[in-house]
């Protein structure tokens, strides 16, 4: 008898959303490009982009030159004041 193992996606919201996977793909970079750019693994990239974890400063900014961008550009809800109300409920109205 084997185990099959099926990847479920978490459907918690990331601790540290972005926007480092649209404008990746924008610059027309795979994961393997921008993680090789930056000097780290493609897995480094792929737990950024989905906000498990967070790039530090020098290879923030290093991706942010490499994507042609400004570094608040890729972690705007962060930053935004209004991005927190972007995830609020919308109230319903009578």
């Amino acid at each position: 008898m084997s185990l099959q193992y099926t990847p479920r996606r978490s459907r918690l919201p990331s601790r540290f959303p972005n926007q480092i996977r649209e404008y990746r793909i924008k610059a027309g970079l795979s994961q393997r490009q921008l993680a090789d750019f930056l000097g780290h693994g493609r897995n480094a990239v792929s737990s950024w982009e989905r906000g498990l974890t967070a790039p530090d400063v020098e290879s923030l900014l290093h991706m942010a030159k490499a994507l042609g961008t400004l570094a608040e550009s890729l972690y705007s809800d962060l930053y935004s004041p209004h991005g927190e109300e972007k995830n609020r409920p919308k109230a319903a109205t009578p």
